[in-house]
């Protein structure tokens, strides 16, 4: 079972698979913490230019957005 999440958690420990190790040592060069604060940043930036979970990221990425 899933505990809920809180708002003003500040550290959290998961789990990662292979495939979201893998991801994030690439974004940052071999370093997990870099990997993780690079991944944070480009949502951020998708966020920012219209990009929300509920879409297809492939679609919206590849769609003709206003700019």
């Amino acid at each position: 079972m899933v505990r809920p999440c809180k708002l003003d958690t500040r550290e959290f420990q998961r789990k990662l698979t292979d495939a979201d190790r893998s991801i994030l040592l690439s974004a940052g060069q071999g370093d997990l913490t870099q990997g993780f604060h690079c991944v944070l940043n480009v949502y951020a930036v998708l966020h920012n230019t219209g990009y929300r979970p509920d879409i297809d990221i492939a679609q919206w990425l590849f769609s003709d957005k206003p700019k």
